[in-house]
């Protein structure tokens, strides 16, 4: 489980991080 979570919060933060580039 701790695994899928990881995966998740990296997922969440790439997303993040493309967002604010597209957003710049």
């Amino acid at each position: 489980m701790q695994v899928s979570v990881r995966d998740n919060n990296v997922d969440q933060a790439l997303r993040a991080l493309k967002k604010k580039l597209q957003r710049e």
